[in-house]
């Protein structure tokens, strides 16, 4: 039988290593190709670290691989591990994980110079500390420093087997390439999550700044349709709210009253103590016309001493009586002011909207009902003060 020759040999040598360097190659792109896709917004860090470093345990022969990443006090902590038996096993949480400080055994090493570290044999190496029991001991390890883009270290990548010798040219290749990558994984993380935050910071800045906005403006809405002195609404709020009156008034065929009050004499009053006791009388008078309206009817200050009520879904006749009310509750307040008693009145002027006035086309607007409570104001004034007048007939002169 023919022996083979030395040729023949050494060709059948040369294919097992290119085979064995074609899946080397294959394990290694599968390795890279299941990093880069890895979803960079996972919940946290220690998630995408752990998948990062259980994509390199599947397809690369390493017994262990984990990741020592930067803490707050500057030591090197790790943070995540894993090895061959714990792919797809559940991640135990480390009570008391390793830590290292810069400089100190191979990790603090990697991560004081920024240059891959390689203990090819730990059992011997003065730079791998040993944890006290040497048959736990890993044979060979290569630790490799692990930057963001502007070279900031995150962390080490620490990978190790059993067996001394273990990793070669090719492992130290291949972790250059994948430190790299996870350096990129890990930033941009860092990167969206630091977005995030702001957008965040941002958005509830900006919601709070629009709550705010829309504080001050409901403010200065409010304070537009009050009067400043006496808390009551003003002549803005009142042609505000009368269309809706009106039209609420129309559409359920019911009538309403509209008063004009003034206080008789008030110039006197201020001439004679002041513009300050002025502002007392007129808030006293306000409460006191408060005290006599429903919450469903409308009161304003309409200027100076003037006041205009409207009497909701009111008769006349009612009109009539809540005006008297009004203007005998009036009478009984007073004032002292050096040493006394300061007692006023008002008089009243109406104009009531019937329901069948109110449907046809000869209503009048607003401005024509105030002119008409105004005339029958007048008239009230003009007959004695004191008094309460419904517009009609007898007032029709004074327009």
């Amino acid at each position: 039988m023919n022996q083979p020759s030395a040729n023949s040999q050494d060709v059948k040598l040369a294919g097992f290593g290119v085979q064995d360097l074609f899946v080397d190659l294959v394990n290694a792109l599968s390795a890279v190709k299941q990093l880069s896709e890895i979803d960079c917004q996972v919940d946290d860090e220690k998630t995408l670290i752990r998948q990062a470093l259980a994509s390199l345990i599947q397809y690369q022969d390493m017994e262990r691989c984990s990741f020592f990443i930067v803490d707050s006090e500057g030591l090197l902590s790790n943070v995540a591990g894993i090895s061959a038996g714990e792919l797809g096993a559940p991640e135990v949480n480390m009570d008391s994980p390793l830590r290292f400080r810069v400089g100190e055994g191979l990790i603090g090493a990697a991560a004081a110079t920024g240059v891959l570290q390689h203990c090819q044999n730990c059992h011997e190496d003065k730079r791998f500390e040993k944890t006290g029991n040497s048959k736990q001991s890993p044979g060979s390890i290569i630790s490799v420093p692990v930057f963001t883009f502007n070279r900031t270290l995150i962390g080490v990548l620490n990978v190790s087997h059993p067996q001394a010798y273990y990793f070669n040219d090719w492992h130290i290749r291949l972790l250059e390439v994948y430190k790299n990558i996870l350096g990129q994984l890990i930033t941009t993380r860092r990167l969206v999550q630091h977005m995030e935050q702001q957008i965040a910071s941002r958005t509830a800045e900006l919601e709070s700044l629009v709550a705010e906005t829309n504080q001050l403006k409901d403010h200065f809405a409010s304070m537009s349709m009050h009067d400043q002195l006496t808390g009551l609404h003003n002549r803005r709020f009142f042609y505000d709210q009368v269309e809706v009156v009106i039209a609420h008034h129309k559409r359920y065929k019911t009538g309403f009253c509209l008063l004009v009050m003034d206080i008789d004499h008030f110039k006197v009053i201020n001439d004679r103590f002041g513009h300050l006791f002025g502002d007392q009388v007129l808030t006293g008078v306000a409460k006191a016309l408060k005290r006599q309206v429903r919450n469903t009817d409308i009161l304003v200050r309409f200027g100076g001493e003037e006041f205009v009520a409207i009497f909701t879904n009111t008769r006349c006749d009612s009109g009539k009586t809540f005006a008297e009310r009004i203007r005998q509750e009036v009478k009984t307040l007073e004032w002292s002011i050096n040493q006394e008693v300061v007692n006023l009145t008002l008089s009243i002027g109406i104009y009531c909207l019937n329901s069948d006035l109110i449907q046809s086309e000869q209503a009048p607007d607003i401005d024509q009902m105030i002119n008409y409570a105004d005339a029958a104001l007048y008239q009230a004034k003009a007959s004695g003060r004191d008094k309460t007048i419904v517009f009609g007939e007898a007032c029709s002169d004074q327009l």
